[in-house]
C-alpha cells in the first residue's frame, strides 16, 4: 500500500497519556498518525504539530498543514483536556471559561474546521468525553458541565453527518490511571483515591480502536461503571451523602 493510499489519523492532547497510548494503537494498525500537541510527543509519529488548539486560527493553520502533506484524514481524534478538583464557589470565572475553551470550544473548533476532508474520506470523529459526561460529581462541576456538553455535540453531530458518511463515536471513560491528569487539573483538592487506581490507558486505547472499527456510536469504559451510573441516577441521596463525606465538604 502506498503513502497516499494509507489511512491517517489526527490526535490531539498525544504528549502522554490516553493520547500517547491511541497514537500507538492506530499506528500499529497501519495508519500515519499525526500528533497535534504544545509539548512534544515521546513517541515517533509521522508528524507532529506544536500547536495550541485554543489559540484563534490554530485549527486553521493544523488544517491546512494536514491537506499539504497528507492530502487526507479518516480519524480525527479529539482527546485534549484537563479537569477540575474545586467547588464552584472556589472556582473563579476565567478558570471555568478556561476549562470550557480546551474541553469543549477547542474540540467543536476542531471538528468543524476538518469536517471537510473527513468528508472527502467518509471517516470518522471520535470524541473523548466522560463518564462524568453522563453524571455529576461534586467539586468536579466545571469539568463536568464541558463533558456532558460533548456528549451532547457528539450525539448531534453524528444525526447531521450521517448523510455524508462519516461516523462520530462518543467516549465516556471512568478514571484513568496516569498522573498528567490530575497535574494539569484546576484547583486546590486532592480527589479521592478509587478502589482499582483507574483504567489503563493503553487498555482503553485498544478498546477505543475495535469500537471504531465496529462503527460504535459510543463507548462506557470500563462496562463496570453502568453500575455507578445507575447507582447515582437511582440513589441521588445517598450518593450526595457519599460524595460529601469522600471530598469533605
Amino acid at each position: 500500500m502506498s503513502a497516499a493510499q494509507q489511512k491517517v489519523a489526527l490526535i490531539t492532547g498525544v504528549s502522554g497519556g490516553l493520547g500517547e497510548a491511541m497514537a500507538e494503537v492506530f499506528k500499529e494498525k497501519g495508519f500515519r498518525v499525526i500528533g497535534a500537541c504544545r509539548s512534544e510527543p515521546a513517541i515517533e509519529l509521522d508528524r507532529w504539530f506544536k500547536t495550541d488548539i485554543t489559540r484563534e486560527n490554530a485549527c486553521r493553520e493544523l488544517l491546512a498543514g494536514v491537506r499539504e502533506e497528507f492530502g487526507r484524514l479518516d480519524v480525527l481524534i479529539n482527546n485534549s483536556g484537563k479537569g477540575n478538583y474545586a467547588t464552584w464557589e472556589e472556582f473563579s470565572e476565567v478558570e471555568v471559561r478556561d476549562l470550557f475553551e480546551l474541553n469543549f470550544f477547542a474540540l467543536v473548533n476542531m471538528t468543524r474546521t476538518f469536517l471537510p476532508l473527513l468528508q472527502e474520506s467518509q471517516g470518522t470523529v471520535i470524541n473523548i468525553a466522560s463518564v462524568a459526561g453522563l453524571t455529576y460529581v461534586p467539586c468536579m462541576g466545571p469539568y463536568c458541565a464541558t463533558k456532558y456538553a460533548v456528549c451532547a455535540f457528539s450525539d448531534t453531530l453524528r444525526a447531521e453527518v450521517k448523510g455524508y458518511g462519516i461516523r462520530v463515536l462518543n467516549v465516556a471513560p471512568g478514571r484513568i490511571n496516569t498522573t498528567g491528569f490530575s497535574k494539569r487539573a484546576l484547583g486546590r483538592r486532592t480527589p479521592p483515591d478509587t478502589p482499582d487506581g483507574g483504567s489503563n490507558p493503553p487498555g482503553l486505547a485498544c478498546h477505543v480502536y475495535r469500537a471504531y472499527q465496529r462503527g460504535r456510536r459510543s463507548v462506557l469504559y470500563p462496562r463496570i461503571y453502568i453500575f455507578f451510573l445507575w447507582f447515582t441516577r437511582s440513589f441521588p441521596r445517598t450518593y450526595d451523602w457519599a460524595a460529601r463525606k469522600l471530598w469533605k465538604l
